[in-house]
């Protein structure tokens, strides 16, 4: 009787760690998705890309983007989309240089800890 008691009782405790370490550094239950800016009818799409970065274990991540145009025909951006594809402990992003109403645009993806990075980003501009 003592045995499975101390069982019960062990197996409580790693169900609430599990829990626990389970939600450190991230949201759990939706992606971090972010739009900048307004796509419009005569918007046309810039660039489309899938940012990936692998995990480090018991790190954040971290991946630069930067979306550099041809000097000859360069458009302005207008609209900007990221959706996380993650959906779970996702990465955040945001933009370190240009952006909406400019030409060019970086944007610094940071992972959860102990999570990789996987996003969609989609630019448009006129």
């Amino acid at each position: 009787m003592t045995h499975c008691l101390i069982f019960i009782v062990l197996l409580a405790t790693l169900v609430s760690l599990g829990s626990a370490l389970a939600g450190l550094g991230g949201n759990d239950d939706e992606g971090n998705d972010y739009t900048w800016g307004a796509k419009v009818a005569t918007s046309t799409l810039i660039a489309q890309e899938t940012i990936s970065k692998r995990k480090v274990l018991l790190q954040t991540t971290t991946r630069t983007y930067t979306l550099t145009q041809a000097a000859a025909t360069p458009k302005t951006i207008e609209y900007i989309r990221i959706t996380d594809l993650k959906r779970k402990r996702g990465a955040t992003a945001e933009i370190t240089d240009g952006g909406v109403g400019s030409t060019s645009v970086t944007i610094r993806f940071t992972s959860a800890r102990n999570s990789g990075i996987k996003s969609q980003i989609e630019i448009w501009g006129a």
